[in-house]
């Protein structure tokens, strides 16, 4: 439908026509499709490349994450042409140096295939427990701009598929052999937390003085969200009011570890 057809919305002045067709909205019926979906990936991606040899699973899996990161670059591009995006997040006008992908969760776009690359525990195993639990909740509670709308509109194509395909290339890590948990693993994963936290911190300080006053990526300046607003209630400082996230981390970490371990057990545990 051409633009000149589309009509606003009287209470939201969003065109109607990005409203019509197949509308996704959080646990219902195209959402609940696009999460099974996403679950049958994950394991159709491990029946399928389970027996191929190391090499060529890297190979593929490494291929996977390149055309998300290409499909979340055209993604993130368009959304400059997206009038009801610029308007929502925009004031001021579209700025791409506030899209870039060094939040928590799509950073992993790009550490995914490093990691496999240099085959770094350290990386993997980061992204195996932050990507496919940040692009979930990603998906399970979006946005009001990512929510009720056709799943044909760019902005929501983009963002629910390349989520999907990051919650499928972050499993991957340990379903085709690349990574398996271990708590031993946990200085390590934080120490790379740590890291990436400053650097982001550093960038942000960059890009506030320069490029874009706005950026916040890591939320090192503070977030409207959950427990990082209580976390700058009692640390009003940037940055460092994150210091209680890696203990978050370690303890999440440690329980898929501990479930790991007892699903590992019981598949090994002859049948009586």
């Amino acid at each position: 439908m051409g633009s000149e057809m589309c009509i606003r919305d009287s209470r939201k002045d969003i065109p109607a026509c990005e409203m019509n067709g197949l509308s996704i909205t959080p646990f219902r019926g195209l959402h609940l499709l696009l999460l099974l979906l996403t679950a049958a990936a994950a394991l159709l991606v491990f029946f399928l490349l389970r027996k191929k040899p190391e090499a060529r699973r890297s190979r593929l899996l490494i291929g996977m994450c390149l055309f998300n990161l290409a499909l979340f670059t055209v993604y993130k591009l368009s959304l400059s042409m997206d009038a009801a995006y610029i308007r929502a997040y925009y004031p001021n006008g579209f700025n791409i140096f506030n899209e870039l992908p060094l939040h928590l969760c799509n950073i992993n776009l790009f550490l995914i295939p490093i990691g496999l690359w240099k085959r770094n525990r350290s990386i993997m195993g980061f992204s195996f427990f932050v990507a496919p639990l940040g692009a979930l909740m990603a998906l399970l509670f979006p946005e009001p701009l990512f929510s009720g709308f056709s799943l044909f509109l760019p902005r929501i194509f983009g963002y629910y598929v390349t989520h999907a395909i990051l919650v499928v290339c972050g499993l991957s890590l340990a379903t085709l052999g690349f990574y398996r948990p271990d708590p031993k693993d946990i200085p390590r994963i934080l120490k790379t937390f740590g890291l990436l936290a400053v650097g982001a911190h550093l960038i942000n300080l960059l890009l506030r003085l320069t490029l874009c006053p706005e950026a916040n990526y890591f939320f090192t300046y503070g977030a409207e969200i959950g427990v990082l607003k209580l976390f700058w209630r009692i640390i009003p400082v940037p940055l460092l009011y994150g210091l209680p996230a890696p203990l978050i981390l370690a303890g999440y970490i440690y329980a898929v570890c501990a479930l790991s371990r007892l699903t590992q057990r019981a598949e090994e545990a002859p049948f009586s």
